[in-house]
């Protein structure tokens, strides 16, 4: 009970601060606010990987002097914590926003499947740099998982079980919703190229992105309802 109480009050946190626009600013966009270096960051990182990074070439992008980011943020690490914390903090605060805790149960639980993948339609690199980061064990993964994932879940699986104990919705592992959630509505967009290739432009279309994330939400809670018992005759 007090994990969950911290774990909703650490999401609540991240609404204290103001909304941003979220996603990768455009290419020539001056001066090179903090804003727009850790989106860059973040998109670095979510491409090539941790060690395919090179804050050298990352200053260069943004044209900026070659030593900037290390003053900023104290070194390649810090930038990487620093990028994360920016593009995962806007989700936490989002999922936070969109929460009514006086709603149904099963309304907030819609709720935040259909935020969680509209919020990461919008911004695939979050899901790019979890797959980057979730093959081996490391210290970013652990920051990942501690900071934003695990109190996420512990937040919001007591409204799961709620409904699973009221009978409502069927009890399923929790690592089988966990990625048919994450990774089944987000693949879509992490994997760009391919959807490109494969149906057009046109999911990336904001109303197409919606359509999606409600498509999303509807199929994993009417998957999850508990067919009514057959009537003896």
């Amino acid at each position: 009970m007090n994990r969950d109480r911290r774990a909703a009050g650490r999401i609540a946190d991240m609404t204290e601060v103001g909304p941003r626009r979220r996603g990768r600013p455009k290419n020539g966009a001056a001066p090179a606010t903090e804003d727009r270096m850790l989106a860059e960051a973040l998109h670095a990182f979510a491409v090539h990987g941790y060690q395919g990074v090179s804050v050298r070439d990352l200053n260069r992008s943004l044209g900026v002097s070659h030593n900037l980011l290390h003053q900023r943020f104290g070194s390649k690490d810090g930038v990487w914590h620093a990028a994360v914390d920016w593009g995962f903090g806007g989700l936490v605060a989002e999922l936070a926003q969109a929460d009514d805790a006086t709603a149904d149960p099963e309304v907030r639980l819609r709720t935040m499947v259909r935020t969680f993948v509209s919020f990461s339609a919008r911004n695939p690199d979050l899901q790019r740099v979890i797959t980057s980061e979730a093959g081996q064990q490391s210290e970013r993964l652990d920051h990942l998982l501690e900071t934003f994932v695990l109190p996420v879940l512990t937040a919001f699986a007591p409204l799961y079980g709620e409904l699973v104990e009221s009978g409502r919705l069927r009890d399923v592992p929790a690592n089988t919703l966990y990625y048919l959630i994450t990774s089944g509505g987000g693949a879509m967009f992490s994997q760009e190229g391919m959807t490109r290739r494969l149906f057009g432009d046109s999911p990336f279309e904001p109303a197409a992105i919606e359509r999606h994330a409600e498509a999303v939400a509807d199929l994993i809670i009417e998957g999850l309802r508990k067919p009514a018992s057959a009537e003896e005759p």
